[in-house]
C-alpha cells in the first residue's frame, strides 16, 4: 500500500541550522505532522559553526530520511579512527570535532581523545550508521553526489545497471560524483528524477544560459534536480517541496 506525502528535500547544510531552519519554516515543514516528510540529501556535518545543533534537531525528528554524504560518511571513519588528518583541516571538520567532542581533543598529531566524551562518540556513529545510500519514492530518487556509474566500452560514465544492489565501495564512490559532470552524459533511469546535492546549483549555467552566474537556486533538469544552494557561500538552503508516494520499502524512515 502506497502513502502520500510532502515532501522536504534538503542538501549540504554543512553546519548551518539557523539557515536551514528558516529555510524549512518558510517552506511549511511541521515537524508534528505525519504526512511531512524531511529528507536530507547527505553532508549534515562540516564547514558551518552550529553543527551540534544540526544534530540536535535531526535526531529529535521522527518524520525524517538521511542520506549518507561524503563529509559525513568521512566524520564517521574520524570518529571510528579515533584521528584527523590535514584534509579535514582543509574541510573545516577540526571545526564539527571540537564543537561535538570540545576544545583541546585534537592532539599534535591528529590523534582524539573521547575519555569524557564516548556516549556523544556513539551517539554520532549510530545517527550516521542509520543514513541510507539512497532514498527512493514512486517518482523520485534522492541521494547524495549520483548514483553509481561504471564506464563502458569506450571509457565512459554511464549508470550501473544494478544500482540499488551496488556494493558499499561504489556507493561510497557515488558520493563523490557530480551531478554536473554526469547529467547529460549518461542515460538517465526511465520514469525517475533523481534528486541530488554535493555540487551547487550555480554551475547549473552551463546547462541553461539564461540563469545568472551566481544563481543558487534549485535546478531543475530533464529527470534530474540538484538542489545543493552552496550554502556556506550562498547563505541560503534550497527546500525542494514535492508530492509522492511512499514505496512499501520503508525500512530508511
Amino acid at each position: 500500500m502506497k502513502h502520500q506525502k510532502r515532501i522536504f528535500a534538503v542538501s549540504d547544510i554543512h553546519g548551518h541550522y539557523t539557515i536551514l531552519k528558516a529555510a524549512l519554516d518558510e517552506a511549511g515543514f511541521n515537524p508534528e505532522d505525519d504526512k511531512h516528510l524531511l529528507v536530507v540529501c547527505g553532508d549534515l556535518f562540516d564547514r558551518g559553526r552550529e553543527n551540534r545543533k544540526v544534530y540536535d534537531f535531526v535526531r529529535k525528528l521522527k518524520n525524517k530520511v538521511l542520506v549518507c554524504g561524503n563529509h559525513d560518511e568521512r566524520l564517521l571513519h574520524i570518529i571510528q579512527d579515533k584521528r584527523i588528518n590535514l584534509c579535514d583541516f582543509h574541510n573545516g571538520t577540526e571545526v564539527t570535532v571540537e564543537e561535538f567532542f570540545g576544545a583541546g581533543i585534537i592532539g599534535a598529531w591528529g590523534e582524539l581523545t573521547f575519555p569524557k566524551h564516548e556516549r556523544m562518540a556513539g551517539n554520532l556513529r549510530r545517527l550516521i550508521g542509520t543514513m541510507a545510500d539512497y532514498y527512493e519514492t514512486e517518482h523520485y530518487i534522492f541521494v547524495h553526489g549520483w548514483v553509481p556509474t561504471t564506464e563502458n566500452e569506450r571509457g565512459e560514465p554511464e549508470l550501473l545497471a544494478d544500482w540499488r544492489n551496488a556494493d558499499k565501495a561504489k556507493w561510497s564512490e557515488a558520493r563523490f560524483l557530480g551531478w554536473n559532470s554526469l547529467y547529460g552524459v549518461n542515460d538517465m533511469i526511465p520514469e525517475k528524477t533523481i534528486v541530488c546535492g554535493h555540487r551547487p546549483t550555480r554551475l547549473a549555467y552551463t546547462f541553461d544560459p539564461s540563469r545568472e552566474l551566481a544563481d543558487s537556486g534549485i535546478y531543475y533538469g530533464e529527470n534530474m534536480i540538484a538542489i545543493d544552494a552552496g550554502t556556506i557561500r550562498s547563505g541560503r538552503v534550497n527546500v525542494l517541496v514535492i508530492e509522492d508516494s511512499i514505496l512499501p520499502r520503508e525500512d530508511f524512515i
